[in-house]
């Protein structure tokens, strides 16, 4: 009878002693998925001012056309006047961002950086461009 208890309590202690290492295997290995994950996903890029205004433009202009409808809807008439000044100035605000944007990237070209200030690569010389060789004379 000895020898029964004996080989049980060494099953249960081996038993138990199996499933906390396989815990803190399975937790380990979880975590460390986790962080390979995460380290595989590319950086999520940021919406900037430039593309937020033109976001919320777009949302207004599509807002302001379907105003306009309903309007000439009830009225018969549209507000041409009103109409050119909201089109002009979104368009002129679109024109000075291009330029600005345009300003920018120049500015970043000419510093030898990217937009987002990171060296570009050097350039190498074409090839074949040196002094032609002797003709012999």
């Amino acid at each position: 009878m000895k020898i029964f208890i004996v080989a049980a309590a060494a099953w249960a202690a081996g038993a138990l002693l199996g499933y906390f290492v396989a815990r803190l295997a399975y937790k380990h290995l979880r975590k460390r998925l986790r962080t390979l994950r995460q380290e595989r996903k590319p950086p999520k890029k940021k919406m900037g001012t430039m593309d937020r205004i033109l976001v919320l433009e777009a949302v207004f202009l599509v807002a302001y056309t379907v105003a306009d409808l309903v309007v000439f809807w009830h009225t018969g008439s549209e507000p041409a006047t009103l109409t050119g000044c909201v089109f002009g100035v979104c368009g002129l605000e679109n024109g000075v961002m291009g330029w600005i944007k345009t300003n920018k990237d120049k500015a970043a070209e000419a510093a030898g950086t990217s937009g987002s200030g990171t060296q570009l690569p050097p350039e190498e010389p074409p090839a074949g461009t040196g002094e032609p060789p002797d003709a012999g004379l």
